[in-house]
């Protein structure tokens, strides 16, 4: 998460300043965005558990949750520079999930997932009112779920999983003013797992790394000052 913020910081500061040192060559605006997605996402998740050992040597199995279908809002804030932007984007909702690793789906737990993205997009036909965007991200990705981790000795602990990812990004702008715009957008995101924490194990590594990909459908609109 720290490697995450240094970067994001590092590319955020040396773009703006670019901008800000000519800015009749790079024009530039900054925006807000609301709006609401939803989530299909397959991988390890939804077909195993994972093994893991507690600080006093006791075995144990994570049941993550499925995460099939989520519904989720999608907030975004950053700046267009010509044709190019940068944005911060923020998601988290809640839900109650099956949880994978056991003979059927009778065993469920409430989850709280939250992802913090960087997003590079280019807009094709800018400064058009209707505008195509392609691009990439990265994102930092917390999966807390209840009552998810059962040990040998009958103990039942929550867990966190923890991990970053790249996406490809494509969007439509379409501008009803120069301020108010309509985005819709697909978002694919492959996601790599790799630390896990409980109250009994602390935080761990996951050898192998839990892999999830995750598409994001959705719907926002953009007010640009």
């Amino acid at each position: 998460m720290k490697k995450f913020l240094f970067v994001l910081i590092a590319v955020v500061g040396m773009l703006f300043s670019q901008a800000a040192a000519d800015e009749g060559y790079w024009p530039k605006s900054y925006f807000a965005e609301v709006g609401f997605g939803i989530i299909a996402s397959k991988g390890d998740f939804n077909e195993r558990s994972t093994a893991i050992t507690d600080t006093a040597g006791k075995k144990g199995l994570i049941h993550q949750p499925a995460l099939d279908f989520l519904a989720t809002p999608d907030l975004t804030i950053g700046a267009n520079i010509a044709q190019f932007t940068l944005a911060l984007n923020f998601q988290y909702w809640t839900s109650n999930q099956t949880l994978a690793g056991f003979s059927d789906e009778s065993y469920t737990a409430d989850s709280r997932i939250w992802r913090l993205g960087f997003e590079f997009t280019y807009n094709l036909f800018w400064p058009d009112y209707f505008q195509i965007g392609l691009g990439g991200g990265y994102s930092y990705t917390s999966i807390n779920t209840k009552n998810s981790v059962y040990f040998q000795d009958g103990g039942v602990q929550s867990s966190e999983l923890m991990g970053s990812a790249v996406g490809f990004i494509a969007n439509l702008h379409y501008y009803f003013t120069d301020q108010l715009s309509m985005v819709p957008a697909i978002k694919v995101y492959e996601n790599w797992f790799k630390n896990a924490y409980s109250g009994r194990t602390d935080n761990c590594d996951l050898d192998p790394y839990l892999w999830q990909t995750f598409v994001l459908a959705s719907v926002s609109l953009q007010y640009t000052f």
